[in-house]
């Protein structure tokens, strides 16, 4: 019998993740997944600079950053010819310490999640999948089951899924999932494709009627290929490589030949959201939660933010340094940006696939030349890095919030970075649990409804001179998150 307070299904990059922060602050758990091991394959592949913030407070940013590909540049090449290129480099300087584009895909980030959980004593179990789920007075019951012929009874109090759109959790709770599917079938493919192009950026190709988009992966003319699957493929379910190949260097426009293929897939897209991230004391994380198109890259970087939200909410309750009360908070705080996403990612991916002769006109005569000419100013190209990166995110309606704030920070904001001489903010920020900084000999505060840890640090010196620039109080308090959101604000 598994009696285990938290039970995760799915080993995905936002179970893994999950799993990561529950370990960060000593939450027992079990996570069991139905797939063999880690994915060999994918169609997530940006990570933003949230997450890899998300990934410093883990400690496994660098290494992350070492496997991965930044991406300087899209080239957009209409009818044959590389008609326009924007600069990306470090556009969001200033903000982040990670202010570029990063490329690195949905396997090699569970692989770095799970070696991490392996690294503090924790497992997946694998080939795993639940049966006879079903709620009782202390949580959730039913039966893992595994391919040798093998089960196992569980009882959980809290059950997490995190088993993608189609999951069983959600099924299990009857939560509406509502939205649309495109009509459109694409195609996702890694392939290594001999071009004249120096690689070293997106590759976004538009004709009249087909769309490509080429994303750089590590290692020699390695590529992701994504497009709208060709009409001469019948079935989507089951077609040769030779066929999907042929389309693509047909239509390329330019001199190309795939000379490898690793892998590829056709796929449907899908716009669709849960009424509520919670049921009782079931939870929806990721995809199982909500899914929409890969425009903007955010998908997986959603899942992964839903998890680190989530995750010290529910130790801490495990744990008994919260009240229960804490966990409404989640899908109170991650659902409204869940629906922003869904609708907008709906909107952009429309405009990049539809086949009206006004789509087809702003994506061979509009967007190429505006988006490389509006990328040239700072403030434009802070904006866009704003946007995408999932910095801005803030949680101000949040009950968790009370409005307290300091010049342009609020409660609910995510904590700024910034630097000094010899440091930065994120520095303080490492320690599980609470942080409270303390400004000009300022008295430290409680943190109401908390008990766990606690790090109070007293910023002086050049980090207060910094801190003051970046909209922090000259004296008084900040309490920060564990996810580095802020808190509480007392200036004065």
């Amino acid at each position: 019998m598994i009696n285990t307070p938290i039970l995760v299904l799915g080993a995905g990059p936002t179970g893994l993740m999950l799993s990561a922060q529950l370990h960060r602050y000593g939450a027992p758990h079990v996570i069991v997944d139905r797939k063999p091991g880690v994915t060999d394959v994918s169609k997530a592949l940006a990570v933003q600079a949230r997450t890899l913030e998300q990934y410093h407070q883990l400690g496994i940013a660098e290494t992350a950053i070492e496997d991965g590909f930044m991406a300087a540049s899209a080239r957009f090449i209409i009818n044959g010819r590389v008609r326009a290129t924007a600069q990306f480099g470090e556009i969001g300087a200033g903000l982040s310490p990670y202010p570029f584009l990063f490329i690195l895909e949905q396997s090699r980030n569970e692989a770095l999640l799970l070696d991490h959980i392996t690294s503090r004593g924790g497992s997946v179990q694998w080939s795993t999948e639940v049966a006879d789920l079903q709620r009782n007075s202390e949580g959730y019951a039913g039966t893992l089951k595994r391919p040798d012929g093998t089960s196992e009874p569980f009882r959980c109090r809290y059950l997490v899924g995190c088993g993608g759109a189609s999951s069983p959790v959600r099924h299990f709770l009857n939560m509406p999932f509502r939205g649309a599917t495109n009509e459109q079938s694409f195609f996702v493919a890694d392939i290594n494709l001999d071009l004249d192009l120096e690689k070293h950026g997106l590759l976004l190709v538009f004709n009249h009627s087909d769309f490509f988009a080429f994303f750089p992966m590590p290692g020699r003319n390695h590529y992701r290929a994504i497009g709208v699957l060709p009409p001469s493929i019948a079935n989507p379910d089951d077609f040769p490589f030779d066929l999907l190949k042929a389309h693509i260097e047909e239509n390329l426009g330019l001199p190309a030949k795939i000379t490898h293929h690793s892998w590829y897939s056709a796929y449907r897209v899908h716009h669709r959201i849960a009424d509520s991230f919670r049921a009782e004391d079931a939870f929806l994380v990721g995809d199982a939660a909500h899914i929409h198109s890969p425009a903007g890259g955010q998908g997986m970087n959603t899942g992964l933010g839903d998890a680190v939200n989530l995750g010290w909410k529910l130790a801490g309750v495990v744990n008994g340094w919260a009240s229960p009360g804490l966990l409404n908070s989640y899908s109170e705080e991650r659902r409204p940006f869940g629906v922003r996403l869904v609708h907008t990612t709906d909107r952009a991916f429309t405009m990049l696939v539809s086949i009206s002769p006004i789509a087809q006109f702003i994506r061979t005569h509009i967007l190429p030349y505006w988006l490389s000419m509006v990328l040239r100013f700072h403030k434009t190209r802070r904006l866009m890095f704003k946007t995408i990166s999932q910095t801005v995110i803030d949680y101000r309606k949040s009950s968790l919030s009370d409005g307290s704030g300091s010049r342009s920070i609020r409660s609910g904001d995510r904590f700024p970075w910034f630097e000094w001489d010899g440091g930065n903010s994120f520095e303080w920020l490492t320690d599980a649990g609470y942080i409270v900084l303390r400004f000009d000999g300022a008295e430290a505060c409680d943190v109401p409804g908390w008990t766990g840890p606690v790090t109070t640090i007293e910023v002086a010196g050049k980090s207060a001179v910094a801190a003051a620039k970046a909209g922090l109080p000259n004296r008084g308090v900040v309490v920060v998150r564990p996810d580095m959101h802020v808190a509480h604000i007392l200036a004065g």
